[in-house]
């Protein structure tokens, strides 16, 4: 008799300890997705300079790159349902023309060159959308002002 109770009374704590780790993990994720999200929407709906765009846009490549997101044949990154991060540029040409292009666009042509460009220049998130499954931020777009 006795050692059904021990045998009962270790199993629930095996129980226990598993919903333990499983809430602790839950928290753990919530709190890094939290992170990665924080320095993204401090940019939403605020003035910002270019230089602090494509800070932002480099910070996003290297994220793509350590979650080894695919790229399609243009060189994109293609967007996938939990951590890829996509930046969208709007700029205005002459006689108000709108041109929109991707960070990885613009990476192409290089940061010193946009920083030239369009550092001094002021730009403004205007939309930010996140991934359904994990609430990771997945696009963000800025406009020239």
């Amino acid at each position: 008799m006795k050692k059904i109770i021990i045998t009962l009374g270790i199993i629930v704590l095996c129980i226990i300890c598993i919903i333990l780790y499983f809430i602790y993990q839950n928290n753990h994720n919530l709190q890094i997705m939290r992170e990665a999200n924080k320095d993204y929407e401090s940019f939403y709906g605020k003035e910002t300079y270019g230089t602090n765009v494509m800070s932002l846009m480099n910070k996003a490549i290297d994220s793509n790159q350590k979650n080894v997101i695919a790229k399609d044949e243009k060189g994109n990154y293609i967007e996938n349902d939990t951590n890829s991060i996509i930046i969208t540029v709007q700029f205005k040409g002459q006689d108000d023309e709108i041109f929109e292009y991707r960070m990885e666009q613009i990476a192409k042509q290089g940061s010193e060159a946009f920083i030239k460009n369009f550092g001094a220049i002021s730009f403004k998130c205007t939309k930010i959308e996140y991934h359904e499954k994990t609430n990771i931020v997945k696009s963000m777009y800025f406009e020239q002002l």
